[in-house]
């Protein structure tokens, strides 16, 4: 597969946003974007491929930054965390495409169990007492291009709590690190 390395994270986030909050013409105007500059225009698997390929290339950099700083500390702690989780949890329940796999689910303990799972996962002190990430998304049938839809909505929500373009992206990439065990389990 070939895949263009010069696609960013910020600017596939921007994409991501556009395609799963506006839909129609704006992942129009992405497509048409794409066409007119000659850049391809990716299937949501390549993407996602890309994305990884980002992160992959960005990865020393990530780990250099967190070791000066925690990404839990830069993320603002466990009350801004909590503050995304619910934030998210609201974007989520607006998208069409990730709003039915919220159905039924207790979004109180969403809130608190997500919450610790990226506290933990970012350096914070939270224990996770969940389950594990391919157990909570076993029979779900994520596909790839909900999965970028949820992904669209992280962006979204990480920007509506202020977090930083590199919060950002390592945050992503500890998400697409997931892939395997949400898409299509």
């Amino acid at each position: 597969m070939n895949i263009p390395h010069h696609f960013s994270i910020a600017t596939l986030i921007t994409s991501l946003l556009l395609i799963s909050c506006g839909g129609g013409e704006a992942a129009a105007t992405v497509t048409d974007s794409a066409e007119q500059t000659g850049e391809p225009t990716l299937s949501a698997t390549d993407t996602i491929a890309a994305m990884v390929a980002d992160c992959e290339d960005s990865a020393n950099a990530r780990a250099a930054r967190h070791n000066e700083t925690p990404l839990y500390e830069r993320l603002g702690g466990q009350e801004t965390i909590t503050a995304f989780v619910s934030t998210l949890i609201e974007v989520h329940q607006k998208n069409d495409l990730v709003k039915p796999y919220l159905e039924g689910v207790d979004l109180e303990k969403l809130t608190t169990n997500l919450s610790d799972f990226i506290s933990a996962g970012t350096g914070g002190t939270a224990e996770y007492k969940g389950q594990s990430v391919l157990d909570s998304h076993t029979g779900m049938g994520i596909t790839p291009e909900i999965f970028l839809a949820a992904g669209g909505d992280i962006g979204e929500a990480m920007q509506m709590v202020g977090w930083g373009p590199d919060e950002q992206a390592e945050l992503m990439c500890i998400i697409l690190s997931m892939r395997d065990d949400v898409i299509l389990k």
